[in-house]
């Protein structure tokens, strides 16, 4: 009874799914009691409140920007009670007044016309969109949310106030800098307990000039001479043990005094020549005082922590040279464990590059992890604040790439680019202009004086600390058109045949690959990008071809938008405008249209015939084509080209509009959608576009061409100047083929056991495309037997999915876009095809015999 209900639905490996709550249960009575549970209750009465209000409110637009919303409520309070209004403060341009009844918002809608201050408003009913599920609260000291962001980046007069504006909204807060250096100073003092002479240097996002807020804390514990000998510390202040033991108080800091950026973190007098740190030195211990503090360590405690240390020194004295690195981690990890107020979650990670112990400082909430062996990421750190100070530009762009390249997939775990990656990307860009905003570091080693000249596990680490003593850069481009200039840059980069080098400032063809020796053995990829000083190490050497590629695309789709007048100038209306449809996260189906299949290595003729055979025959696609030529001095444009006999053209109809009931948490990217694909094509077009439709009679088929015989009338007699090319990628000078694919069975569904079968019968008789198309008439044969009766079919009769794939000669990639997708198949689809498109394709050129 309970799958019944509408919130329900059954999943198709066993138990059932709450589509309100979004939750999975494993059988039915789990799922009556969540069903009778206060949560799903509590979104049940939010729902009916909010359709309630929806059947009492109105959408009022047409009134002046800056409205006072008494006026309206006194104007609407004539036809009824108001319960309330909600402005539209971010754009100032629409209202949704909400009346005390249906009945008084049903005499506002028969008011022919309204009128307020000499201003006509547009009235209309509100419309009622599906109920979503609100989001979890974020913690307390999180980041601006996403809609804040968003709206006070639409209150920027242009995209460079955008770009700073951004870096003051997600940058760490004094605040928050002060409570990191109150972190490393009781790691000190406790460290220097255990290791006399011993320095906690931070790195990474804390220091290096583009911290966020939520950044781990990254620790080096150097227990050797960085510059010089360390002396002992004084003994650790017990007052600030019992501070940083204790919760933090943000209203605390309020009063608390703002220290220099540039500040270290305490050390030895001989350590004043090291290059500083942006960590703030420790405030008075009161500013961190809170009335909740916990209790001090109770002697159990510290015998708990002595006994870990001793098993600890135990460890050390025992394992070896080949373990000393992983018992001094271990020992590490005791301390942490055992001797720092507040800290938990402390665990060792031996299998990292640089093995690290994380852990979590629960007074503050922030997590971090301490390195013996990384002492190159020190240099990293300082090189990346060295180009902060040089240049300006530097942080507005980074910080806008990485959240343009966060909201696009593009950055993370695994095959992903790093952070770090990202920023060396940018900076290379930035060397690479002309005149260049950064120098390499080659120029930079040379302007070294003689006590910056360092070196670090054999890698020259010099550079100028101090940007004061270089000459600023001659180059005066402005923000948005380096912006701009990024994205097309790195779209048309040969990163696979290449080595983008920071050191030299430019990339280095590697199309044969390195010299043996060279680098000591550089790991190439399909992105090369060279650590500035560690010339061994390839930072995204974990990157695909896959990720590569729609870095690549998802660039170039972005060069086009920033050429566009949406990206600059603020829009009259109100509309998302400059970085706003950048940062925006795209949708799962967005990001695979920018997922490219790779395709192999043929002539583009054959290797698009090729193509056209997969989509037709091995899945039974409705296939129409445009061939277009390209020439290297247009953007896009073309003419059109004869394929396969017959001249089709390709066409799509973009009909612009607004959603005018947006309200500030929904927004929607882009103002264009696309209607419909019109195709120009010969006599037989009436009969290809039948020929997919499943389980029709004769007189459905005739009845069904009729109708689209119909609808192309009026679609051609409409279409007028609006009409435009269809999507194709700018993948330069060439050819380019663009198939528009109508699909109306889930063809990739247990294609492997029909497959299995068919051979069994043939006994290996059929051909690699014989064997797929008997595989797709099968599957076709069975789904259309499990059809509904004629008289229940939908009319007309709609496809299960439309797309379009494209293809270029200067690219080996096939790109598919999505159309129309109701059932949201696409992905799966597109997950299909990235392993059979290219295969099949491969069997059909004779490059691959069988499966």
């Amino acid at each position: 009874m309970a799958a019944t209900q509408p919130d329900v639905e059954a999943l198709p490996r066993g138990g059932f799914r709450c589509c309100l709550c979004h939750v999975n249960t494993a059988n039915r009575p789990s799922l009556d009691a969540h069903l009778a549970g206060k949560k799903h209750r509590r979104l049940e009465e939010l729902r009916a409140a909010r359709r309630a209000q929806g059947l009492r409110s109105v959408f009022v637009s047409g009134f002046p920007r800056g409205m006072d919303p008494a006026q309206l409520s006194e104007y609407f309070q004539a036809f009824g009670p108001v319960a309330s209004i909600v402005m539209d403060k971010d754009k100032g341009v629409f209202a949704i007044v909400e009346m005390g009844d249906t009945g008084a918002r049903e005499v506002v809608l028969s008011q022919p016309q309204h009128t307020l201050s000499g201003h006509r408003l547009r009235v209309r009913p509100r419309q009622q969109k599906e109920f979503q599920t609100p989001a979890p609260k974020s913690s307390k000291g999180a980041p601006p949310e996403d809609q804040q962001l968003m709206r006070a980046l639409a209150e920027a007069p242009d995209v460079e106030a955008q770009m700073v504006q951004l870096v003051g909204l997600r940058e760490l807060s004094e605040a928050e800098r002060q409570l990191r250096g109150l972190v490393v100073t009781l790691l000190q003092e406790v460290f220097t307990e255990f290791f006399p002479g011993c320095v906690i240097r931070p790195f990474g996002s804390s220091t290096n000039g583009f911290d966020v807020h939520g950044c781990d804390l990254d620790l080096f514990l150097d227990l050797g001479d960085l510059e010089g000998p360390q002396d002992p510390k004084a003994p650790a202040s017990p007052a600030l043990d019992s501070a940083l033991a204790s919760p933090v108080d943000p209203q605390a800091f309020a009063s608390t005094p703002v220290s220099p950026v540039d500040s270290q973190a305490p050390a030895s007098p001989q350590d004043s020549e090291t290059p500083t740190s942006s960590l703030a030195p420790p405030t008075p211990d009161s500013a961190l005082a809170s009335p909740q503090s916990l209790p001090p360590v109770s002697p159990i405690q510290e015998e708990v922590g002595e006994r870990d240390l001793g098993k600890a020194w135990e460890l050390g004295a025992f394992k070896g040279e080949e373990r000393e690195g992983e018992a001094m981690l271990e020992l590490v990890g005791s301390v942490l464990r055992g001797c720092v107020p507040g800290v938990h979650s402390v665990w060792a990670v031996l299998s990292a590059r640089r093995p690290v112990v994380k852990f979590c400082h629960r007074p503050s909430g922030l997590h971090g992890d301490v390195s013996l062996s990384n002492r190159l990421a020190l240099y990293n750190s300082r090189f990346l604040s060295l180009c902060c100070a040089l240049d300006g530009r530097v942080r507005p762009l980074v910080y806008t790439l990485r959240c343009w390249a966060q909201g696009r997939g593009l950055t993370g775990s695994g095959p992903l680019l790093s952070n770090y990656a990202l920023t060396l990307l940018v900076i290379h860009f930035l060397q690479t202009r002309d005149p260049p905003v950064l120098p390499s570091l080659t120029k930079l080693t040379q302007m070294a004086g003689e006590e910056e000249r360092v070196e670090v596990d054999g890698w020259d680490c010099s550079f100028p600390q101090e940007a004061s003593c270089l000459e600023p850069s001659t180059n005066t481009e402005p923000l948005a058109t380096l912006l701009a200039q990024f994205f097309s840059c790195v779209s048309s980069w040969d990163l696979r045949g290449s080595l983008l080098s920071l050191r030299e400032g430019q990339p280095l063809p590697i199309a044969e690959g390195l010299p043996p020796g060279l680098w000591g053995g550089l790991r190439l990829g399909p992105l090369n990008l060279q650590d500035p000083f560690d010339l061994s190490h390839n930072v995204a050497a974990n990157v695909t071809g896959r990720v590569a590629g729609r870095l690549q695309n998802c660039c170039r789709e972005s060069a086009n938008y920033c050429r566009s007048l949406q990206f600059q100038r603020r829009s009259p209306r109100g509309r998302d405008w400059g970085l706003l449809p950048l940062l925006q996260p795209s949708s799962a189906n967005s990001l695979l249209s920018v997922t490219p299949i790779p395709l192999p290595p043929a002539p583009f003729t054959q290797l698009c015939a090729a193509i056209t055979q997969v989509l037709e025959e091995a899945l039974g696609c409705q296939v129409e084509q445009s061939c277009k030529r390209r020439r290297p001095e247009e953007d896009g444009d073309g003419e059109e080209c004869p394929q396969g006999g017959s001249s089709k053209r390709l066409r799509l109809e973009m009909e612009k509009g607004h959603d005018e009931e947006q309200t500030v948490s929904e927004r929607h990217q882009g103002e264009a959608g696309v209607e419909e694909m019109v195709l120009e094509a010969d006599g037989e077009e009436g009969q290809s576009s039948v020929m997919g439709a499943p389980g029709l009679s004769g007189e459905q088929l005739q009845r069904l061409g009729q109708h689209l015989v119909e609808r192309k009338g009026k679609q051609l007699k409409n279409l007028g100047t609006r009409e435009v090319e269809a999507a194709q990628e700018e993948t330069g000078p060439g050819m380019a083929q663009t198939w528009l694919c109508t699909l109306w069975h889930r063809v990739w569904l247990g294609r492997r056991r029909v497959r299995r079968q068919l051979q069994q019968q043939a006994k290996g008789e059929m051909s690699w495309l014989q064997a797929e198309v008997r595989v797709t008439q099968e599957l076709i044969a069975q789904e259309s037997g499990k059809q509904r009766p004629e008289p229940e079919l939908p009319w007309p009769p709609q496809p299960l999915l439309t797309f379009t794939a494209s293809t270029s000669s200067t690219g080996q990639f096939l790109t598919l876009t999505q159309l129309q997708d109701p059932q949201s198949l696409f992905p799966d689809l597109h997950h299909f095809l990235h392993g059979f498109l290219p295969r099949t394709v491969r069997g059909i050129l004779g490059c691959e015999k069988g499966d």
